[in-house]
């Protein structure tokens, strides 16, 4: 069995992460109250680019092969 190295920081607190239990977005960190944290921020980068997108109009613009 190949010995696999652990070259991973946590990305609230960039302290080395000893175990691979705790991995959210593809991202290793140390516990899970980091976990947690991540994943609140990523959630909240997510919806502020959700809210900063110009809004896209579905209804039909009376262009193309339907008039």
């Amino acid at each position: 069995m190949a010995i696999q190295t652990m070259d991973k920081s946590c990305p609230i607190c960039c302290k080395d992460v000893a175990e691979p239990t705790f991995m959210r977005f593809g991202e290793w960190v140390c516990s899970e109250a980091h976990a947690e944290e991540y994943v609140s921020e990523v959630r909240g980068q997510k919806l502020r680019t959700v809210v900063s997108e110009p809004r896209r109009d579905d209804r039909p613009s009376g262009r193309g092969c339907c008039g």
